[in-house]
């Protein structure tokens, strides 16, 4: 059987796919033959995490997570399949029958599913005007900040490569002063420095509900699809 290697960046987008805590740079095999890795967040931790699931001779490499939406078509919950990975340098190709075969599967269904280009920054699109830019400039769905760094492993050492993602934040919402600040490189806020933050700008509030309130859509659509992909070998097939 291929093998397959899945780099999240978040604790919480891991345990979509595996229940126990995960060390970062750490991968570990989650069924016969598919290997996870926490990263931690941003381009340089996913290289390194990929970089990591090379030497265990994987077949295949998955970009797995939440991604924050530039368009406006697409809103939290909706999972997107991208259809190629766009950063400064580069477009990144992903494999075409793997991809055929994951969404002829899911395609009608629950929740909605999108073919698109995602971006992959390294550094937060934080602000709406930041998003607005950035889809003028790459006409693509969404943007994370690991996909393009998975896919360069991926193509310096001919691997087949897919990403999925789950919107969590719409084109319209920002992420606030207390979040790009004062939270670690797993997502998790130091509490001091995180709660002062807010006392000192109060209206940070509500764009964190909000956040909050689509992280939680983006990781249910993750675990949705998750139990059908595990069960399947995540359909790929390397033959």
């Amino acid at each position: 059987m291929s093998r397959i290697g899945i780099i999240v960046a978040l604790p919480a987008e891991a345990k979509c796919l595996y229940s126990e805590k995960l060390k970062v740079g750490l991968p570990i095999e989650i069924q016969q033959d598919v290997f996870l890795c926490l990263s931690g967040i941003g381009h340089e931790s996913a290289l390194h995490a990929a970089k990591k699931l090379v030497a265990l001779k994987v077949d295949a490499l998955i970009s797995w997570g939440v991604a924050g939406a530039i368009d406006k078509s697409v809103n939290a919950g909706d999972v997107i399949l991208a259809s190629s990975i766009i950063n400064e340098e580069n477009r990144y190709s992903i494999s075409e029958d793997w991809l055929s075969r994951i969404s002829e599967h899911f395609i009608p269904s629950e929740p909605n599913i999108f073919n698109g280009d995602i971006a992959s920054s390294k550094e937060i699109c934080a602000s709406i005007t930041d998003k607005q830019h950035l889809l003028q400039k790459t006409k693509a769905l969404a943007v994370d900040m690991e996909s393009a760094a998975i896919a360069e492993i991926a193509t310096a050492n001919n691997l087949d490569l897919l990403v999925i993602r789950t919107i969590s934040d719409d084109a319209d919402t920002a992420i606030p002063e207390a979040i790009l600040k004062h939270t670690n490189n797993l997502g998790q806020p130091r509490i001091f420095n995180f709660m002062l933050s807010c006392i000192m700008k109060p209206n940070q509030i509500r764009e964190i509900s909000s956040l909050a309130s689509g992280y939680k859509k983006g990781l249910s659509s993750l675990s949705e699809i998750a139990e059908v992909l595990k069960d399947r070998h995540f359909l790929y097939s390397d033959s």
